[in-house]
């Protein structure tokens, strides 16, 4: 036994040091603050242009950076709640998300959803902060929860506003249901949620986006949808959403792959209503509670 557990210490270190690494590159990148700043203003302003202020927010998939419950300090949220099935988050990297972004981009993409002079202040906030750390989080409004699985359970507060980007679509599909029933469950009455939602084959998204399609189920294990998608199609959501109690929902957004192939057997498995359902890749859903 003993023995055993040396031979995994290396192996979660290798990990640990390798999660580290990614982290570290996505503040640099896809995590950097304008850039976040950017996809939580889009969602903002084709829904027509909500306000978070005073809100409590919650973010559902925060991973590696928490540079979206960021966006939603800077907008004036009373208190942000980012939730993680596991614990993924290394908060000391926001240092750089911070600090690699174009800071007065950021300002003036958010300034249409908060005061001007507001946004500002809050990012100078940001600016001067030696580090972060999930107490200096906590100092911001900004509290982490992880693990939670929204497909088996609920927050014990309630909340304004649901956030996810690029999560849903890792969901196993059997739990989808659940999971959107439960997320719904605490949203204040005229809360909203925003969901960005990827369909395409996460294994290779830009030359190869829809192989996926043709793995036969039994062969398409849970992990793997987690790693390459769930492979729900543009139908189904509409399906699923329409099946949530209490929630007016619309699309505020649905975008087609025409570049590539379909695969030339496209398995049973994957319901969906022709070659137009099958190439949607990208979802942007918009959700109010209504009772």
């Amino acid at each position: 036994m003993l023995s055993q557990l040396k031979k995994l210490i290396p192996d979660k270190i290798r990990k640990n040091r390798r999660n580290k690494k990614e982290a570290r590159r996505l503040a640099l990148f896809s995590k950097r603050l304008d850039i976040c700043a950017s996809q939580i203003a889009h969602m903002l302003h084709l829904s027509g242009r909500r306000s978070i202020e005073g809100k409590v927010c919650v973010e559902v998939g925060s991973g590696w950076v928490l540079s979206h419950a960021l966006i939603f300090y800077l907008l004036g949220a009373q208190k942000v709640i980012a939730t993680d099935i596991a614990p993924l988050a290394y908060p000391q990297f926001l240092l750089e998300s911070v600090h690699k972004a174009e800071l007065s981009l950021v300002r003036d993409i958010l300034a249409p959803f908060s005061e001007h002079y507001l946004v500002r202040k809050r990012i100078e906030t940001l600016r001067t902060l030696p580090l972060f750390s999930f107490d200096t989080l906590k100092l911001l409004g900004i509290e982490y929860q992880a693990p939670i699985d929204f497909s088996v359970s609920t927050l014990d507060v309630p909340y304004d506003v649901i956030y996810s980007f690029s999560v849903l679509e890792h969901v196993f599909n059997k739990k989808v249901p659940a999971l959107l029933k439960n997320l719904t469950k605490n949203l204040k009455p005229n809360g909203i949620m925003l969901h960005a939602v990827h369909l395409e084959d996460h294994k290779d998204f830009i030359n190869q986006p829809f192989a996926f399609l043709s793995k036969p189920e039994t062969l398409f294990s849970e992990s793997m949808q987690n790693e390459r998608g769930n492979r729900i199609r543009s139908s189904q959501w509409i399906e699923l959403l329409n099946g949530v109690k209490g929630l007016d929902w619309k699309m505020i957004y649905k975008w087609e792959r025409r570049d590539r192939m379909l695969p030339n057997i496209i398995d049973v498995s994957i319901l969906n209503k022709g070659e137009q359902d099958l190439r949607v890749s990208h979802l942007g859903i918009f959700g109010e509670k209504k009772f």
